[in-house]
């Protein structure tokens, strides 16, 4: 062989012992492509685009709702989403995105039937086999309406008179609020309608209506304690007027502090529900359902992962071979056959690895190094868990690390000789033994107590990790031997703070828009080469010598990766699914794929 070509095969070999997972030119197999670290090996594309954005090839809206970005292997895409308010791993087809499957892990199928089972029966208080409005209501407040939608809206004022009927205990043909507080919650004062001429006569009348069924000592104000139990108790922390330099009130709620809190919030309420001020509000603000629940809308309600940012899975999956692992917003981990989607597998981060669920829900993406799959379950077993992945035994737990998980997804890398794994959970950014778990080193200078999600960018003995909330990133190098490990900080740069958008690292510099501006940054040195407002805060993916850059308000760039400037080469908005964008893109195969809730596009970019 001459030269040049030994020199070729260097580098190709070179390239795929970084590479973590097999991959070949079309796919993108795991969270932040083959090399786990933003960059698609995708050639050939657009170097600008047309006016209105780059051609559409397909478009799907049927993946579900949730913030999975997808992986791409083989002629298919996975990943997941809540379909009917169920979480499921599926499969499309890269040609068209049609569905070859969807499935729920097995053992978590089971559970779900076994709770809706006890759930129906728990609900269904009158035992005559149905869940009715009431019921619902009293169990589930307001929230039950997102999962009635068997049948179109039927007629509200019909149901109203059910729900009358049902709550109206002193049969005055109306509600007060320990007739139906429970049942309405926030939506009673919503559905109070005010009539702001009789603003103070109607504050003076309540005002003394709640004192008398409130103050059990008969003093003429209520305390904290006699509050609790009626609708002093939901206004109490607002209406108790805080002290000269104090942060809170004297915990006594006088006639006065009262009516002048239901004269600026709730003007011209009367406190005081009838059945045509339901009615009008029903017809606003329900488009479907038939007032009662089945056990598949029941279904819907347990499902899943639930938060209030937004229901649904979270993480990405990964595929390795014939296989696909998929973490849940649960902490279900699973392996499935990828052809089939047949569960192989199964453990919970939580109920089997002895984790705890961080706030907003387990978001990371299963790493596979060689016979591992690596997880963070958190908790006091060890923080990250290597399991074997044909079988999903436990190999080792990292012991001296106990921190609990965030939001971040581990990533593999050779530190001073040592191949560790590295992750940024809770407290820390850590690398440990691959192969046995053993603490490293740590460096803390860029986390915060709220949500670290970035994950760590490794380059020799350098780790770079950013979080937001008001920290920002830092650099921390890594010395010492086999034996021990220690990080000392490089730099720090507050403004590089980052949310959930990532960092793309080519050659020198760091590009990322996770904190608002779109940033270039020298890896070794924290000096920004530029920054530019772009299309606001969001992600981001490298391919050929571009970013494709996605903001959270759906906009979407080109931009060339360079350190020499901001030059943006075409700009496209999409359309809004009612949810920030926060799932990242994807490059495969000369197609852009752009997940937003329940739609997936894909663009041509060849």
């Amino acid at each position: 062989m001459n030269r040049v070509a030994v020199f070729a095969l260097l580098l190709f070999t070179c390239h795929t012992a970084v590479a973590e997972l097999p991959s070949g030119p079309n796919d993108f197999p795991q969270w932040r492509g083959p090399d786990r670290d933003g960059i698609s090996a995708d050639k050939g594309l657009l170097k600008e685009w047309p006016d209105n954005g780059p051609t559409v090839a397909w478009q799907v809206d049927d993946v579900g709702v949730g913030y999975s970005s997808v992986a791409v292997k083989d002629g298919l895409i996975v990943t997941m989403g809540d379909l009917n308010g169920v979480e499921h791993i599926m499969a499309l087809r890269v040609d068209d995105g049609s569905r070859l499957w969807a499935v729920q892990p097995e053992p978590v199928a089971a559970a779900l039937d076994a709770k809706v089972g006890q759930e129906f029966v728990n609900l269904d208080r009158n035992n005559d086999g149905t869940i009715d409005e009431v019921e619902a209501l009293s169990r589930l407040g307001w929230d039950f309406h997102k999962y009635d939608r068997d049948e179109p809206a039927g007629n509200n004022a019909a149901r109203v008179q059910a729900v009358m009927a049902g709550l109206d205990a002193n049969a005055d043909g109306q509600l007060d609020y320990s007739e139906a507080g429970n049942q309405f919650r926030d939506h009673f004062m919503r559905i109070d309608t005010a009539d702001k001429s009789k603003t103070a006569e109607l504050a003076a009348a309540r005002a003394a209506e709640l004192i008398q069924a409130a103050d059990a000592d008969n003093d003429g104000q209520v305390s904290r304690q006699e509050s609790r139990a009626g609708y002093l108790g939901r206004i109490f922390s607002n209406a108790d007027e805080r002290l000269p330099g104090a942060k809170q009130g004297d915990q006594l709620l006088t006639r006065g502090e009262i009516i002048a809190y239901l004269s600026k919030r709730e003007a011209g309420q009367d406190g005081i529900l009838a059945a045509d001020e339901i009615t009008s509000y029903y017809d606003k603000n329900i488009k479907g359902g038939d007032g009662k629940l089945n056990r598949e809308e029941l279904k819907s309600l347990y499902g899943g992962y639930r938060n209030g940012q937004g229901d649904g899975p979270r993480g990405t999956p990964t595929i390795d071979g014939d296989r696909v692992y998929a973490e849940g917003g649960n902490g279900d981990l699973t392996c499935l056959d990828l052809r089939s989607g047949k569960t192989i597998w199964y453990t919970s981060l939580t109920k089997d690895l002895g984790g705890n669920r961080p706030g907003w829900g387990y978001s990371e993406s299963p790493l596979i190094v060689a016979d591992l799959v690596i997880v963070t379950p958190g908790g006091k077993q060890g923080t990250l868990a290597a399991l074997n992945k044909s079988t999903g035994e436990v190999v080792w737990r990292s012991s001296g690390v106990t921190e609990g998980a965030h939001y971040s997804s581990p990533i593999v890398a050779t530190i001073g000789g040592v191949r560790q794994v590295v992750q940024f959970a809770r407290d820390s950014v850590f690398g440990v033994k691959l192969d046995d778990g053993q603490l490293m080193w740590k460096y803390s200078g860029a986390n915060n107590g709220t949500a670290n999600c970035c994950t760590p960018i490794v380059d020799a003995d350098h780790v770079f990790v950013a979080s937001a909330y008001g920290t920002g990133g830092g650099l921390a190098k890594i010395s010492g031997d086999n034996g021990q490990q220690e990080a000392s900080e490089v730099y720090f740069e507050k403004k590089m703070g980052i949310h959930h958008g990532g960092i793309v690292k080519i050659g020198d510099y760091m590009y990322t828009c996770g904190g608002g501006t779109l940033m270039c940054v020298n890896f070794l040195t924290g000096e920004i080469a530029w920054q530019d407002r772009g299309v606001g805060k969001g992600s981001l993916v490298a391919a050929d010598g571009m970013l494709y850059v996605l903001s959270e308000r759906q906009q979407l760039a080109l931009v060339e990766a360079t350190p020499e400037g901001y030059h943006e080469h075409g700009r496209l908005e999409l359309q809004s699914h009612g949810r920030p964008s926060w799932a990242h893109p994807v490059v495969a195969g000369g197609v852009l794929y752009i997940r937003d809730q329940n739609s997936l596009t894909a663009f041509s970019v060849r």
